[in-house]
């Protein structure tokens, strides 16, 4: 019981140490403890109290059984068994490395590679033992992204892998640090302080300043009170301003990352040499070297010309001008720096000091590339070619600042966002340079040009004719907001889905004919354009119809094979429809037709007989205006025109020559003989035929059928 207590402790201990996954895997190794412990009990319920039960430490650990105690006596002891390892058992997860392992404050997640052992697709990255979205690479890489809100603070973030159970585990811990970035120091107020100053308080501008920053003067720290990301200010006692001579002020901020900026000198002057004027005062940034004009007084042969505390070549004009080449070195960063004079002792001293400004050119913006994109495009590259660019150049689309990567001088490329490029119209372009100097070129445009429209299909694509209005769905590619469908070249309503798919109604005016009906997209400019046209297809209803009667004037031939006919009651004579049913049975044959010529026709339908000397065919063929057969006795007598049974005149009318073959009762409805029936575009009628007799030997039935739209 003691050993049970212990192992809860243990396990409690482990599961505060290791988190929720871990938790989960302690979990599991207690059922495999209970697992193997119910296959143990094979001896008796003394024995099974008395065995220990295996403890698994480790995920990968397969479980195992110790045998019971040997029983005395005559009963041989049970065989022992082991647990069937579960094949989704996984190792616990071993990470060796995470690239990269660092990132600056405040900035976007970068992805990161962690690399390792054991990997599995369920294992999961863990962010101060929070799960990160995590892409499973290899048994050996996983992948994901630090989350941006992880960078608001410097300090040290723990990664590290789980693997859920069965199996599994967490891997040991590695440190992922947010740190501080290095500054930049641009400017010092003042820049000088005569000697024997009293205590004096520096002001001192830059850039990415943060809590903690300390300013140095010379090897000194100075008091300093953090302002903002742009200033400090710091406290310089008397006891540093005693004695004359130049003094480099950097700014340090602390780790992780961090560092020292560049320095700018700070001057002690005395106060016997006096520096008034430097021309030129300013340079740009990566000239070569310029040659200066200093004015003042007291200026000796032996008088140096110091640069930012530098000595700097000089020559000696007079007691009031020297001159001095600052040298190409000294050009590569912006800033104001101190020009100073100084004489030797006896006496002498150091200058106040002149500003000389080394400032960023205005940007001169020539091209870009490319010149044109496709509204909704993902975020494009854009190639800017000009001149006067540098690192801190900064390319900007409608004013907002877009990540740019320095290539040279004269090239710069920049990321175009999607967001700026999801509509068609024009992308200003524009390259920005910091102060000191600077400025904005002038701008040059990229056209987001709508995608040319192409349909693939269209659901549904076809119709009946005389449908009410339908709604299609035009599908393809290229369509924007602004895309408008058009149905025979007409603009209809339309509504955008997405870039895919687009809506409208064809109404019931296009599908009163058969045909097709063509449907387009336009897309307005920029870009954009007309696609080429789908047809949607507009057909009769041919449900139920045997025969399409096809294009005016064509002839459809048609067995009647009335030995294989149905029988029913055949019509007593030729007559004014609707006609009478006798008693007598006869074969029948009925055919659903249907005008398909797309406008309105007379249907014509006579038999094709082989009367001779010997006999004459003869039947009865009676037409029905319906879509369906005629089933009950009113429907069959209720028939259209007249019943035809030859012999040509009311009642009686018969097929036309040659098909007649000189049978006196061969009978034909047509509209050559009055007896046609008139069908609208698509309209349905029934043709029936029975023969007179099937026995008579003078009166046979006619072997063939013709019908015709005319």
């Amino acid at each position: 019981m003691n050993m049970r207590a212990s192992r809860g402790t243990n396990m409690q201990a482990s599961r505060g140490r290791r988190g929720p996954i871990a938790s989960v895997f302690a979990a599991r190794r207690l059922v495999a403890i209970l697992f193997v412990s119910i296959l143990g009990l094979g001896g008796t319920l003394a024995s099974a109290c008395s065995s220990a039960v295996p403890i698994i430490d480790e995920p990968d650990a397969a479980p195992s059984v110790t045998p019971s105690a040997t029983l005395t006596g005559s009963v041989p002891p049970k065989p022992t068994t082991s647990a069937p390892l579960d094949p989704d058992i996984a190792k616990a997860p071993i990470v060796t490395s995470v690239s990269p392992d660092k990132a600056l404050v405040g900035g976007v997640g970068p992805s990161i590679v962690v690399t390792g052992n054991n990997f599995v697709a369920r294992s999961v990255i863990q962010l101060d033992g929070a799960p990160l979205a995590t892409t499973f690479i290899s048994a050996t890489e996983l992948r994901g992204a630090i989350p941006s809100n992880k960078l608001l603070a410097v300090g040290t973030l723990r990664i590290s892998v789980g693997t859920a159970p069965p199996g599994g585990g967490a891997s040991k811990e590695l440190t992922f640090e947010v740190q501080n970035p290095a500054p930049a120091l641009t400017q010092l107020s003042p820049l000088s302080a005569v000697a024997g100053s009293p205590t004096l308080t520096l002001t001192l501008a830059g850039t990415s300043f943060v809590p903690g920053a300390k300013v140095a003067f010379g090897t000194t720290d100075l008091t300093t009170t953090f302002t903002s990301a742009t200033e400090l200010s710091a406290t310089v006692p008397a006891a540093l301003l005693a004695t004359s001579g130049s003094f480099p002020i950097k700014v340090t901020n602390p780790a992780p990352g961090g560092g020292p900026s560049t320095t700018i000198a700070f001057t002690v002057t005395n106060p016997n040499v006096v520096l008034t004027r430097v021309t030129p005062a300013m340079s740009t940034v990566g000239s070569a070297a310029v040659p200066i004009t200093l004015d003042g007084s007291g200026f000796l042969a032996t008088t140096q010309v110091l640069f930012n505390g530098v000595s700097i070549t000089k020559a000696f004009v007079s007691a009031t001008q020297l001159t001095a080449t600052v040298p190409a070195t000294s050009l590569t960063a912006a800033g104001e720096f101190p020009i100073t004079v100084q004489n030797p002792p006896p006496g002498g001293g150091l200058s106040a000091p002149v500003v000389f400004r080394v400032q960023y050119s205005a940007p001169v913006l020539a091209a870009v590339a490319p010149t044109t994109v496709a509204a909704g495009s993902a975020a494009t590259v854009i190639t800017v070619t000009g001149s006067s660019f540098y690192a801190a150049s900064q390319v900007t689309f409608d004013n907002v600042a877009a990540p740019t990567s320095f290539v040279d001088g004269g090239t710069l490329r920049a990321t175009l966002p999607a967001a700026a490029i999801s509509a068609a119209g024009a992308v200003s372009v524009r390259v920005v340079n910091p102060a000191p100097g600077g400025g904005t070129s002038s701008a040059a445009s990229i056209m987001v040009q709508n995608p040319a429209p192409i349909i693939s299909s269209l659901s549904p694509s076809s119709g009946t004719v005389g449908s009410a209005d339908r709604a299609i769905s035009v599908l393809g590619t290229g369509f924007v907001a602004t895309s408008v469908v058009r149905i025979n070249g007409v603009a209809a309503t339309t509504t955008f889905v997405n870039a895919t798919q687009l809506t409208t109604t064809i109404s019931s005016s296009y599908m009163t004919n058969p045909g097709t009906v063509a449907i387009t997209v336009m897309t307005p400019s920029p870009g954009g354009g007309t696609s080429a046209a789908s047809n949607f297809t507009v057909g009769c209803d041919t449900v139920g119809v045997d025969v399409p009667l096809g294009a005016l004037n064509n002839t459809t031939t048609i067995p009647t094979l009335f030995t294989a006919a149905p029988t029913e009651t055949g019509f007593q004579s030729a007559a004014v429809c609707p006609g009478f049913l006798s008693a007598m049975v006869r074969p029948v044959r009925y055919w659903v037709v249907q005008n398909t010529s797309g406008q309105p026709v007379t249907l014509s339908a006579w038999a094709v007989c082989t009367g001779d000397g010997a006999r004459s065919d003869d039947g009865f063929i009676s037409l029905y205006k319906r879509g369906t057969k005629p089933v009950s006795v009113p429907e069959r007598e209720g028939c259209v025109g007249a019943i035809a049974e030859g012999l040509d005149g009311p009642g009686a009318f018969s097929a036309p020559e040659p098909d007649r073959g000189g049978a006196v009762y061969c009978p034909g409805l047509t509209k050559a003989n009055g007896g046609g029936l008139a069908l609208g575009v698509c309209e349905k009628a029934v043709v029936r035929i029975q023969p007179y007799s099937m026995t008579d030997p003078t009166f046979t039935p006619p072997p063939q059928i013709r019908m015709r739209p005319e």
